[in-house]
């Protein structure tokens, strides 16, 4: 066998005896718990206020704040006074955003923005800014 050869079967071999396995610390040995509970981490709410900029920059709408906004995050689908099988989003007046995910965040950030620059959160999804493509 020839050294390259030989030097193949070595890195190999070496390949080998490391599948499947996780360094110890990844394993979760000497690792404390973490606390019980739910949590979100920052980069959920660093989008949100990303995307809330965007969709205010598109939507042409001038007053209203990310900063202003209660968002509670909800079970994917969640009871509402909207539809009979519930939503995954609502924005209740004058300033609370329910989200059952984040693909409901435009359209209750543009029910929110009308509010605030109408009066009217236009419940009946008139404005066209409810089809308008909104791009990240």
């Amino acid at each position: 066998m020839g050294f390259s050869a030989r030097l193949a079967a070595v890195f190999c071999a070496i390949f080998l005896v490391g599948c499947g396995q996780l360094p110890t610390e990844q394993q979760g040995a000497g690792q404390r718990p973490g606390p019980a509970g739910v949590y979100t981490d920052t980069t959920l709410a660093e989008y949100l206020e990303v995307r809330f900029g965007q969709v205010k920059t598109c939507s042409g709408l001038t007053e209203g704040h990310f900063q202003e906004l209660s968002v509670v995050m909800m079970a994917p689908v969640f009871t509402c006074p909207w539809y009979a099988d519930g939503c995954d989003g609502e924005f209740v007046p004058p300033n609370i955003i329910k989200l059952g995910h984040p693909y409901s965040w435009d359209h209750e950030v543009i029910h929110y923005l009308l509010f605030v620059n109408t009066g009217s959160a236009d419940s009946g999804h008139s404005s066209e800014l409810f089809t308008r493509f909104c791009p990240s």
